[in-house]
């Protein structure tokens, strides 16, 4: 009988609770199942944004293919401005840099170059929380940065801008050291400074891998000038 009347009475202390408690359980429920329906509503959300930005960089390819520079530079512009916060934006600037450059726009590959190098250096706040927390694809990558700069003193030195190149190479190179050193030897040499030249080919060919490919050019450029003053690294 004492066993009866004890889960009796544990019965009436559950009933007595759950009257007590019901509705923040049920707040609880109902706020996790919004959790859980929120979230996926936001990925496909994310989903759906990337791949929209992909179809414009498809058509931006094709337009590239076809040397359609405005109708190239209008998707650009369209992915810059709604599509900063994926991949797409600055892989559709380097590529109308490089359409701008082959057509000798050379101011306006500059500017496309100088927004990826400013983003890739400092993305927004936003884009930094929501790549950290995996809260959206990640937006910006920074082993871009090298390479924007890398083809900003590039495009520099062709407008006859020489310093404000050198510029560009300052600063970690990341894995495209050997080309800032040879092309910092190219402007020193173009500037009359053979010395200089000398030891950043000196420098470009001591990081250079033995098969690399331009390993052979890049001898010849530091035999050109081997009457130049010997350069100690």
């Amino acid at each position: 009988m004492t066993d009866h009347y004890d889960e009796e009475a544990q019965v009436e202390e559950l009933r007595k609770w759950l009257r007590e408690n019901w509705f923040p359980l049920a707040s609880g429920l109902a706020l996790g199942l919004a959790a859980i329906f929120g979230w996926q509503a936001w990925g496909q959300r994310l989903d759906a944004h990337a791949g929209e930005a992909s179809h414009v960089f498809e058509d931006l390819n094709r337009a590239a293919a076809e040397n359609k520079y405005d109708d190239a530079k209008a998707m650009t512009d369209r992915l810059v401005k709604d599509f900063s916060d994926t991949p797409y934006a600055a892989a559709a600037s380097l590529k109308l840099a490089a359409l701008a450059v082959g057509s000798g726009k050379f101011d306006d590959a500059a500017a496309r170059l100088q927004w990826v190098a400013q983003y890739e250096q400092s993305p927004s706040v936003a884009a930094r929380i929501g790549a950290m927390l995996h809260l959206r694809p990640r937006g910006y990558d920074p082993a871009l940065l090298p390479l924007a700069r890398l083809r900003l003193a590039q495009v520099l030195w062709q407008q006859n801008k020489p310093d404000e190149a050198l510029k560009q190479l300052d600063g970690d190179a990341g894995a495209y050291a050997a080309l800032y050193d040879e092309l910092r030897g190219d402007i020193k040499l173009s500037q009359g400074d053979r010395t200089a030249a000398r030891g950043a080919y000196q420098q470009a060919l001591q990081t250079l891998g033995p098969d690399a490919v331009n390993r052979e050019g890049l001898q010849r450029k530091l035999d050109d000038i081997a009457d130049a003053p010997v350069v100690k690294s």
